[in-house]
């Protein structure tokens, strides 16, 4: 049991993780509110302790109920509607958040996962309340579960990333972009689910186009993120640096040599992202890919 512990625990030290974190999150948020509901169902009248319960852990999506328990807002990236729910996202985060993590990064693919679900649920209620005002007959209030809204998140900045990447799936080799595009149709089998997914993966797609333009749409919150990070540790201080020049289409990026305590810049990483785009990973020089994997362990 202490073994067990023990690697949970290295789970959250390890550096660049954060994919398997946000897998143990979602893990304890699902075992909690399991524990809960069967602990309640032995209490006089459990329904009113279930409904406490989901009132203050799931996401409703009216916007009144939200706005009086804006913490679900918290959970709600980490909330499954089941076991299989759980499972499945578990195991697409693990596949498709590992391989975003290796170009972007643990840090960034963080802050895709959480960014992409609270945006989908944000839309959601907006989009649930103005068809309240537009229908005689109010639309019927829904909870909502968010751990596969964040994976689609992170698949669909992969796709966006690297459209033509080729992924064994039972030993057939099918491309990245029809993979994600037949998983989405298929959550559609629950509409709610569905319209969900269909926004944060556009989230997901867009932040990465985006990022190529050098508007980063989550600065806010890793800027928040690197201000926690840096909470009462000493400031680094620069020994060296040395450029080089390297050319792709006509356009020249200076390319920062940094010593261990430095990582590359964004623009450094969105100029390489550029070229792997055009030209994939192996159009990249040696020390281009070095400075890309050092950008990967930016936390």
């Amino acid at each position: 049991m202490r073994s067990v512990f023990d690697d949970i625990l290295n789970a959250f030290r390890r550096k660049d993780n954060q994919v398997m974190q946000i897998i143990l999150i979602g893990l304890f948020v699902f075992l909690l509110k399991t524990i809960l509901d069967f602990a309640v169902s032995f209490m006089p009248e459990p329904g009113v302790y279930l409904t406490f319960l989901q009132q203050n852990i799931i996401l409703n999506s009216n916007a009144k109920t939200f706005l009086s328990h804006p913490w679900t807002l918290v959970f709600f990236p980490f909330t499954h509607h089941g076991v299989i729910d759980f499972l499945f996202s578990a195991l697409a985060l693990y596949w498709f958040g590992s391989l975003l993590s290796d170009f972007l990064g643990g840090r960034k693919t963080l802050v895709i996962y959480y960014s992409g679900a609270i945006f989908a649920a944000l839309a959601f209620i907006v989009m649930h309340y103005i068809g309240n005002l537009m229908k005689t007959t109010p639309q019927v209030d829904l909870y909502l579960y968010g751990s596969s809204t964040g994976m689609y998140a992170i698949l669909f900045a992969a796709v966006a990333l690297l459209p033509d990447y080729e992924i064994s799936f039972f030993r057939i080799f099918i491309k990245l972009k029809y993979l994600a595009l037949a998983f989405l149709l298929l959550s559609f089998l629950n509409p709610t689910s569905g319209l969900l997914n269909l926004m944060a993966a556009t989230f997901g797609y867009l932040h990465v186009k985006f990022l190529r333009t050098g508007w980063n749409l989550t600065s806010p919150l890793e800027s928040l993120i690197d201000w926690f990070n840096g909470l009462g540790k000493p400031k680094k201080k620069t020994m060296h640096k040395s450029f080089y020049k390297t050319t792709v289409g006509g356009n020249q990026a200076n390319m920062q040599l940094e010593n261990e305590d430095l990582y590359p810049n964004q623009e450094q990483v969105d100029y390489l992202l550029d070229k792997i785009s055009v030209g994939g990973y192996d159009s990249l020089s040696k020390d281009e890919k070095n400075i890309l994997h050092k950008a990967s362990q930016k936390k």
